[in-house]
């Protein structure tokens, strides 16, 4: 947690960075010394570029970065990194003028780069410069990055066309599978109840099937595509209940992320991978499947991403003072 006395304590221009996260679930703010001192946090909700409009993408970076100012001159602040994944929506348009507008009202004046998700993701799990790193969270991806760029990538297109494994296909298939549940096309499944008690708050399902499908059918559509993505931890949570239905959810789920990353790791398998996402931490499932099928990677066994704020603020940090090692890194990150 940051320290009121030391945030509150004179410091030169330029001594704080700032790290965004930008992500689909959430946006997660850290403001920090150069050399890894945390000394302010916010979070906010869901900055989804695809599925939310400008302006509230640019309110919840706004009600983060806030939070993580409250107790910091902006003048301090000598670089700013947000990690997105839609990088090149932030970066034309009225859309790059809304996020400058962000910046503006907070007080910051100091320079702001805007890089992909995956960059500060693989920078959130190594001070290596070079490597791999495979996303699963709402989206999914497997990207190589050299230097702070994203060179080659495996799917990341998004939850429509793309995003195999991710947590809105696995949300999806959930329901999938509750509605064959329902229409007696499929086995019985402990998603049923799982996934209706949560698209409705417990309120008012029906006994009937016919009518639990309508239901079910109504709370989908009523909301944004992308927040079947929220019924993801359900799905492993009933696998390991013993559900059969949800463990073969769980098992393509996994072998669809093994692929994405074998594919990017087999055309350059060169330094770390790294594993980030709310899919692969460390207690879960799938995370820990997957980390032991990639676990003969020529990189070395896969590391896992700690903060994705944490790892802006590292290359902000790095980029204001390039030979910080790794108790830096560690400090910002979490020690992942």
């Amino acid at each position: 947690m940051p320290d009121p006395t030391r945030a509150s304590a004179a410091r030169r221009p330029g001594s704080l960075v700032i790290g965004v996260e930008a992500g689909s679930a959430m946006v997660e703010v850290l403001v920090a010394t150069v050399d890894g001192m945390p000394m302010g946090a916010g979070r906010s909700g869901s900055a989804n570029p695809t599925a939310l409009p400008v302006a509230q993408v640019a309110g919840q970076l706004a009600t983060a970065v806030a939070q993580a100012l409250a107790d910091v001159d902006p003048d301090e602040v000598g670089r700013v990194v947000v990690g997105a994944a839609g990088v090149l929506w932030f970066s034309r348009g009225t859309s790059a003028t809304a996020l400058a507008q962000v910046w503006a009202a907070a007080g910051l004046s100091c320079p702001v780069r805007v890089v992909p998700d995956a960059v500060t993701a693989f920078a959130a799990g190594t001070c290596a410069r070079s490597g791999s790193v495979l996303i699963a969270g709402a989206g999914a991806i497997a990207a190589h990055v050299d230097r702070e760029a994203v060179t080659a990538r495996i799917d990341g297109n998004g939850w429509l066309v793309g995003d195999d494994g991710s947590g809105f296909w696995i949300g999806r298939q959930a329901v999938r599978a509750v509605f064959a549940d329902l229409d007696r096309r499929g086995e019985p499944t402990l998603l049923r109840d799982a996934v209706l008690a949560a698209l409705t708050g417990d309120e008012d399902v029906p006994a009937d099937p016919a009518e639990q499908a309508e239901t079910l059918r109504a709370a989908v559509y009523d909301g944004p595509p992308i927040a079947l993505a929220a019924l993801a931890p359900l799905v492993p949570a009933a696998a390991e209940a013993g559900d059969r239905v949800a463990q073969r959810i769980v098992d393509r789920a996994v072998t669809l992320l093994v692929d994405t990353a074998a594919a990017l790791v087999g055309e350059d398998p060169a330094g770390p991978l790294v594993l980030a996402g709310s899919l692969l931490g460390r207690g879960g499932p799938i995370g820990r499947e997957v980390a032991r099928r990639l676990a003969g990677h020529d990189g070395g066994p896969p590391l896992r991403a700690g903060s994705g704020a944490g790892g802006a603020a590292w290359l902000a940090a790095r980029s204001l003072a390039p030979h910080l090692g790794p108790d830096a890194h560690a400090r910002l990150t979490g020690g992942a």
